[in-house]
């Protein structure tokens, strides 16, 4: 059987990534196409030279997203770019937890820590219409955050809020008035090795903390203790070995009912999607 050109090319390009050692190369290629070419698109020199130039970056690892410009968060499509924290699938696991634990309203209020791109806040706000506040204290994910809340006709109910969580004080008109508090906190010791997507191509300040990856855990236990009311929720993404120090960081700021949670439909190649849930007295 002959190829036609594209096919040929579509060949080359999963041989490239495939051997560039990608988790999900056909998954990769089915996106690169999609952005470069449809039918009604002919198959150019320039358009191809375009779409060779992004399988060459995906090869060198950097993030998908990234090249894209975009990427699929459930249902929600964010703008994402260099700089920024690509929203991984295992956070949707918080999502769908409150979808079937809490009855959330639109006169419910979250607070989504260490927000990036808003992804999580906005999930929670799409499903429930809770009034929900987008926390983040870079300035380039502020930037994405806010186009992605216009993007989505959020305004009003979706509030970017600059913000340090290790400074309980710059939250203080909130304390004690917050339903659920969700944090995907940078959890990762410095030193520790990844893959490439995210070891030199995400922002280091999104992947590693301190204290051997839990200075940021730790935070986000502190300001969810002073933010949530009685009987408020925390819920908080961390890494696979971090789950009896997170309870302890938990109990330790006076969380009850602490429990962890392993989802395994949102789980994939990249790793495992794990959360520990508490609440409030």
């Amino acid at each position: 059987m002959i190829l036609s050109a594209f096919e040929h090319h579509q060949a080359m390009a999963l041989r490239e990534l495939s051997g560039a050692g990608l988790w999900d190369p056909v998954g990769d290629l089915r996106a690169l196409t999609d952005k470069h070419f449809n039918p009604d698109r002919a198959l150019d020199a320039q358009r191809l030279d375009a779409f060779r130039v992004d399988v060459a970056e995906r090869c060198a690892r950097i993030p998908l997203g990234h090249i894209l410009g975009y990427a699929d968060f459930g249902e929600q499509r964010l703008l994402v770019g260099s700089g920024t924290f690509v929203p991984r699938q295992q956070s949707l696991a918080m999502v769908r937890w409150i979808e079937r634990n809490l009855a959330l309203g639109s006169d419910s209020t979250v607070f989504d820590l260490c927000a990036g791109v808003g992804a999580i806040g906005l999930a929670i706000w799409a499903a429930s219409g809770a009034r929900t506040v987008c926390v983040d204290s870079d300035s380039t994910a502020q930037a994405y955050l806010r186009r992605n809340i216009r993007r989505l006709q959020a305004q009003g109910e979706v509030s970017p809020l600059v913000a340090d969580i290790t400074c309980p004080q710059a939250f203080a008109q909130a304390h004690g008035r917050v339903d659920v508090v969700v944090s995907n906190p940078p959890y990762v010791a410095p030193g520790t090795e990844l893959l490439p997507e995210w070891s030199r191509h995400h922002p280091s300040g999104a992947i590693y903390a301190g204290e051997q990856g839990a200075a940021l855990i730790a935070a986000s236990a502190r300001l969810a203790a002073a933010l949530l009311r009685r009987g408020g929720v925390f819920l908080i993404e961390h890494g696979e070995a971090q789950s009896e120090q997170v309870a302890s960081l938990l109990d330790a700021q006076g969380f009850q009912s602490i429990r962890h949670c392993h989802d395994d439909d949102f789980s994939d190649a990249t790793g495992p999607s794990i959360f520990t849930v508490g609440r409030t007295p």
